[in-house]
């Protein structure tokens, strides 16, 4: 549940940051054709890069909640999809703002957590 949190949170965090970036490309180029270019010119420069690392957040926010479903339904394989989940976690920290860092918390515990988790044993 930690890593699905984690994944929501860093999805939407990613849908934040790219409709951020583009509003601002949108408002600049408004801004450039018929308010005045000095005022214009430097907010609007990093723009691009906001919405593109945006994307990179929503996409990793997909990859965690996969991660997560995958952890629920092949807990066999619980190192593998805590690893997954840690990884893009912490590189949610570019692309997602890290969740609002609620997200990044969550999903370095509900990583780390799936990773030292150990399945029980039949008797």
């Amino acid at each position: 549940m930690l890593s699905l949190i984690a994944g929501i949170l860093t999805l939407i965090g990613g849908l934040t940051m790219t409709y951020v970036g583009l509003w601002r490309f949108e408002f600049m180029g408004r801004m450039m054709r018929g308010y005045g270019y000095a005022f214009a010119a430097g907010p609007g420069y990093f723009s691009p890069f906001i919405s593109l690392a945006g994307m990179l957040g929503i996409i990793f926010g997909l990859i965690i909640i996969a991660s997560a479903i995958m952890l629920n339904r092949r807990p066999t394989q619980h190192t593998t999809w805590g690893i997954l989940i840690l990884i893009f976690a912490i590189l949610g920290i570019f692309g997602g703002m890290g969740g609002y860092l609620v997200g990044l918390i969550l999903g370095i515990v509900g990583g780390g957590l799936a990773i030292a988790w150990k399945p029980p044993t039949a008797t």
